[in-house]
């Protein structure tokens, strides 16, 4: 690892710099050791997580001689195959979501994300997942540094990016304790993310705490009140349930565990941030973007064109947190 890679990250537990010890990074200040694995920083502390951390790393190692023996596509599909203990259908299916997601991402970046790319200085991709939006980007010209729970997407992010032309800063951490010097990111992008962090006021705090005076953020998540089916079990009306039963709910309905996920209304994510202050944020329900649809069957891409026409009727706009898709949060820090 260059030294280059290492001024940007610092340590998850006490923000001190990282220096380079062997093959491995170590505060200079806490004297913390931090394994790094084909060239991306372990920088995860001991938090409670849906992924077992010493696993995650050997697959890691596993996926990084992968895509060097068999592509980077296979890789994606062995991961959705293994990992995450899909069937060949699906698996196939996810894969080509993958990757059809980088032209997607174009989409977003040329369109409420591009005030995102036209920062100056660092550009913070938080779960950045396999990659769509850095490989995006850089297609764009535009560098991406970015952090996720997961060392084996990591891997596949940066070489996906790399096809595209990048060469991204990456880093596995936690969205709740961003490995980052305070004030230090000029912008921040974590799309479908906050459903999933474990501690949500600590996650916009350390948003608040590493983005520049001025800075920009962007976010998006499903609404937890919404009449589409919940999207990570397939399950209608979860939402409106209180909260304790709705891992019994889909557990009855779909026979599966429902942890590690808590939709937000809009009115709990203006607290989050009005309780972080210093942001000037907008909460607004866009369309459902044309190209999402023509994945749709006849019968949903009817619904959503019918969503999408509710979605511009000023009126409507009124009743979307009660019923609506999903929202972006964006804005900036105020100076």
């Amino acid at each position: 690892m260059s030294d280059t890679a290492t001024m940007i990250w610092r340590c998850p537990t006490c923000h001190g710099s990282l220096g380079v010890i062997d093959t491995n990074l170590r505060c200079e200040s806490c004297q913390a050791h931090y394994p790094v694995i084909d060239g991306i920083p372990d920088l995860r502390v001991a938090l409670d997580c849906w992924i077992d951390l010493d696993e995650d790393r050997k697959r890691a190692r596993e996926a990084a001689d992968r895509v060097e023996r068999d592509g980077l596509e296979a890789s994606i599909h062995h991961i959705f195959r293994s990992s995450r203990g899909m069937d060949e259908r699906k698996a196939g299916y996810r894969t080509r979501q993958v990757l059809a997601g980088v032209g997607k991402c174009q989409s977003q970046c040329s369109d409420w994300l591009r005030p995102a790319l036209e920062a100056d200085g660092v550009i913070l991709e938080i779960g950045c997942g396999p990659g769509q939006m850095m490989a995006a980007a850089a297609s764009l010209g535009h560098e991406i540094t970015g952090i996720d729970v997961s060392m084996e997407w990591l891997v596949i992010a940066r070489h996906l990016a790399e096809h595209y032309g990048g060469s991204p800063k990456l880093a596995a951490g936690f969205a709740e304790r961003l490995p980052l010097a305070d004030n230090s990111v000029a912008a921040i992008v974590s799309l479908d993310v906050i459903e999933h962090v474990g501690d949500q006021d600590a996650y916009v705090s350390d948003l608040r705490r590493v983005l520049k005076p001025g800075g920009f953020f962007a976010l998006s998540t499903p609404n937890r009140f919404s009449l589409s089916p919940e999207p990570h079990v397939n399950v209608w009306g979860v939402g409106y349930l209180p909260r304790p039963l709705q891992a019994r709910y889909v557990k009855l309905v779909r026979n599966q565990p429902y942890t590690f996920t808590r939709l937000l209304s809009v009115w709990e994510t203006k607290r989050l941030f009005s309780g972080a202050r210093g942001f000037d944020a907008r909460v607004v329900f866009p369309a459902i973007p044309e190209h999402e649809l023509s994945g749709f069957t006849s019968s949903r891409k009817r619904l959503a064109l019918i969503y999408n026409w509710l979605v511009g009727i000023p009126l409507t706009k009124l009743f979307l947190p009660f019923f609506g898709a999903y929202y972006r949060v964006w804005g900036n820090i105020k100076n």
